[in-house]
């Protein structure tokens, strides 16, 4: 997993680019994977907002995750999702569907402790963000 931490961007997709960006740099998944996402949400709508301030983008295993990894990468200034703020992405790669389940409980339990989750939104400093996670 990776922290990032970013004033602002332009856009959701924007967003999700960077935090794709991150994934292919560290090897976790192929250039194809970004365009996945955006055919998933072109299709599907924002249902990535899991969460009041927080999106969860990923693809299939076979849309290009080659290593399980996460990149949370934290806005100061929130994002228009298709009509939802989100200051907070948690861009999941998961190379099959058990890696899958596990990459979503450690998500799952950022969503489920609105203190983890403050302290996230709350935190400039990827350092302190990786620690509460």
């Amino acid at each position: 997993m990776i922290v990032k931490v970013l004033d602002e961007v332009s856009s959701y997709d924007e967003a999700i680019k960077i935090s794709c960006d991150i994934l292919k740099e560290r090897n976790s998944i192929s250039d194809n994977y970004f365009d996945a996402i955006i055919n998933k949400i072109d299709e599907f709508g924002p249902y990535f907002c899991m969460a009041p301030k927080l999106a969860m983008p990923h693809a299939r295993p076979e849309d290009g995750a080659l290593e399980n990894d996460l990149c949370l990468l934290k806005l100061n200034k929130p994002v228009d999702f298709l009509g939802k703020s989100i200051e907070l992405f948690l861009t999941l790669s998961a190379k099959d569907n058990s890696s899958h389940l596990e990459l979503m409980q450690t998500v799952a339990s950022i969503c489920m402790d609105e203190n983890k989750l403050n302290k996230i939104l709350n935190s400039n400093n990827e350092e302190e963000i990786m620690e509460v996670v």
